[in-house]
């Protein structure tokens, strides 16, 4: 397989493993990746950030084996390839290739599918603490009074 195909393959099926989840899981009580408004630890390496609605964006670490093949036909171009354990292969090219294999680890960031059910909780909560303190602060005002020239 491709590192572009794995790579687009891992992040798709994580974010639908993700989105398929939270219906059973909200069934039992829980929410799977919640929205919620957090502050980002220094100690947490997995979570990088939040946007709006409550998001919050994960690193996926990858660490993955490629292998390097290059062939020697007209044409051919150098491809980097996740490396597999069984290679079963039986090509009718005629040509030489070499490949090496070697290591990469990298990062991506992810903003996972939210719960709605949690999402609209969370905006409902932050609506209403903010009409709870519009009104406060509403009750606080003192009506200007005539400011006297010094």
């Amino acid at each position: 397989m491709d590192l572009k195909d794995f790579v687009k393959e891992t992040l798709v099926q994580i974010s639908s493993g993700v989105k398929d989840a939270q219906d059973d899981v909200r069934a039992l009580g829980g929410y799977a990746n919640p929205a919620a408004r957090v502050q980002v630890r220094e100690s947490d390496s997995s979570h990088l950030a939040q946007i709006g609605g409550g998001q919050n964006v994960f690193m996926i670490d990858f660490d993955v084996a490629i292998s390097v093949i290059e062939e020697s036909e007209a044409g051919a171009e150098a491809k980097l390839k996740v490396a597999s354990f069984l290679s079963l292969g039986g090509g009718g090219t005629v040509g030489s290739s070499s490949s090496s294999t070697n290591r990469i680890s990298f990062k991506v960031p992810l903003a996972l599918p939210v719960d709605t059910e949690s999402k609209k909780r969370m905006l409902q909560k932050e609506e209403d603490a903010s009409r709870k303190i519009a009104e406060a602060n509403a009750s606080l005002r003192i009506p200007d009074a005539h400011t006297p020239d010094w």
